[in-house]
């Protein structure tokens, strides 16, 4: 194997093992990247699965203020609908957000829709009992119509608890806050709930049912247990100062004020005194303090969005840094492989060639010298020299070349216009006209000469006669196509071969040359303008092999006859 050869082929496999190499950890490190932005994402997308969450429970407000009302006004229909417009804008925002994540769980985007589907059912039940006369709608009634929207809060929770687990899969050091973020956001429901089974009692203005006493223990019960579950769980997140301060506010505004104003609801239907409130002041006084169950929950979110962007930052951080050092790696393997290459292996490379260069007779590659002092440098010196020599010599050979080829073009070559001279045309017609009849191709020959030339010369001067043959030779040229063949034939007289042409097509030819040179004025060296014109003899050959000379005479006989009845015109013959 040729030295060259081999060691391309071991730069190739050491190339490719570094590469593999470095492939595999680069990929390592996207997939690390990827999957920290696919859980920020999903952790993003939870926290908005809250908001969707939660604005859902908000409608609960406005929609039980509603249905116990005496008679709706526009006012409370009017926070109705933008309490709708508020659920239906964030569940579609979700919805579009999950269905532009491909790899986020489909579950979520799934539970999504049903929730969706499921408050569009629950608000007919409500519409149906607010358009109810007060005294019509039946407690069960508006229990169900409270249910039913119950109900679409846990289908939201699917998709929170879907994003969350993509997010906890990622980042496991999130995973106690986030399991107590979606406590605090149960908590919020919960509270919810708890406010609206007050709905029933505070429209009727009658005492809480022996159910609905039952639900608000139970639901009492259930709170207290996420309170403890929240303020109470091994959970580093708790002593982030966010959460701290949440917590705090939580205790004071909801477990505080916010369980007492419920409470005295319980106490007025157990004494049996007025309420003094509908279901409309009631939301009024208690659902504010329920927001400071979601301060809870949007600084658990925080902690943990926070984390996770800058585990994504590190990550991309870590990313760049292993693909700054890959690329490092491969051109300091580069540097090493092009300097071997520089000081050795192309060095022999060259000097291989010239020599072989050199024993071919191929002197035109060059030889490359350094100043090194050792035996690739001898060697190098060595071949310039014996370059040199050869170079020499082929020098000697190419000006006899050279010096032939001018005096075979200057044989060929008309001196004054740069045409074909007539020997030389007569070689190139007769070659055309085999050609012609080898493969049954049409022949046609053009004579023309420029009309009163001699009149030309003899009052204007040769030097303008000469010009006049010079500009006709260069007008004629242009207007010819690639392959046809000119030649001044003698004096003013120039013979034209078209390529491919019959007797029809020559004549068109003839005509535009004609035409060409009548058109054309000439000016002359001392700024004179002259107009010349020229008369054509056309030929083709006929059904029978012709010959250049039988040719040749046809057209001769044709510019005769032109020339005989005017000039400036084409005759055929």
């Amino acid at each position: 194997m040729k030295l060259s050869k081999l060691f391309a082929l071991a730069t190739l496999v050491l190339a490719l093992l570094i590469s593999s190499m470095l492939a595999r950890i680069l990929a390592g490190e996207w997939r690390h990247y990827q999957a920290t932005r696919a859980g920020l994402q999903a952790l993003q997308l939870a926290h908005q699965a809250m908001l969707a969450a939660e604005k859902v429970s908000l409608e609960r407000g406005p929609a039980n203020a509603l249905m116990g009302a005496d008679a709706p006004d526009a006012a409370a229909r009017q926070r109705l609908a933008d309490a709708r417009l508020g659920s239906d804008a964030t569940l579609a925002a979700l919805q579009a957000a999950l269905a532009g994540a491909p790899r986020q769980p489909d579950a979520a985007l799934l539970a999504v829709g049903k929730a969706r589907a499921a408050l569009a059912a629950a608000r007919r039940g409500v519409d149906a009992v607010a358009a109810q006369p007060r005294a019509a709608r039946a407690p069960a009634q508006i229990r169900g119509a409270v249910q039913h929207m119950f109900d679409v809060v846990p289908l939201v929770m699917q998709a929170v608890t879907a994003l969350s687990q993509r997010a906890e899969a990622v980042y496991p050091q999130f995973s106690g806050a986030l399991m107590s973020a979606r406590i605090a956001v149960e908590l919020r429901e919960y509270a919810g709930r708890l406010g609206s089974h007050f709905t029933a009692a505070l429209t009727a203005q009658q005492a809480l049912s022996e159910e609905d006493t039952a639900h608000i223990n139970v639901l009492r019960g259930r709170i207290e247990q996420l309170r403890l579950l929240t303020t109470l769980s091994p959970n580093e997140a708790n002593a982030d100062a966010r959460v701290a301060v949440a917590l705090q506010t939580m205790e004071a505004r909801y477990f505080g004020d916010g369980l007492a104003f419920a409470g005295g609801i319980v106490a007025a239907s157990k004494a049996g005194r007025p309420y003094g409130m509908d279901s409309a002041q009631f939301a009024a006084g208690y659902v504010p303090a329920m927001q400071s169950i979601l301060q809870v929950r949007d600084a658990l979110l925080a902690l943990s969005i926070d984390g996770a962007r800058q585990a994504s930052e590190q990550a991309q951080r870590e990313l760049l840094l292993a693909s700054c050092l890959g690329a490092a790696m491969l051109l300091m393997l580069a540097g090493l492989l092009y300097i071997l290459r520089r000081r050795v292996v192309r060095p022999l490379l060259w000097a291989t060639r010239a020599v072989v260069d050199i024993a071919n007779g191929d002197l035109d590659t060059p030889v490359r010298v350094s100043q090194r002092r050792d035996e690739i440098g001898d060697m190098q010196h060595a071949l310039l020299r014996l370059r040199a020599s050869n170079l020499e010599k082929r020098q000697l050979e190419l000006e006899r070349q050279h010096l032939i080829e001018q005096l075979r073009v200057s044989a060929d070559t008309d001196y004054l216009t740069g045409t074909l001279n007539r020997r030389a045309f007569t070689a190139a017609g007769k070659a055309m006209a085999r050609r012609c009849q080898e493969h049954g191709l049409p022949l046609a020959l053009i004579i023309f000469d420029i009309d009163y030339f001699k009149a030309v010369n003899d009052e204007c001067g040769h030097d303008a006669g000469d010009l006049v043959l010079i500009r006709i030779a260069e007008l004629v040229g242009r207007e010819l196509c690639d392959g046809d063949i000119l030649a001044r034939y003698g004096g003013e007289e120039f013979i034209v071969m078209p390529v491919n042409c019959d007797l029809a097509g020559a004549r068109g030819v003839a005509e535009r040359l004609r035409a060409a040179i009548a058109a054309a004025p000439i000016r002359l060296p001392d700024g004179a303008s002259l107009r010349v014109t020229a008369s054509f003899g056309v030929t083709a050959a006929g059904g029978t092999p012709a010959t250049l000379d039988g040719l040749f005479r046809s057209a001769d006989a044709a510019l005769y006859n032109a020339k005989k009845l005017g000039r400036n015109r084409v005759e055929c013959g």
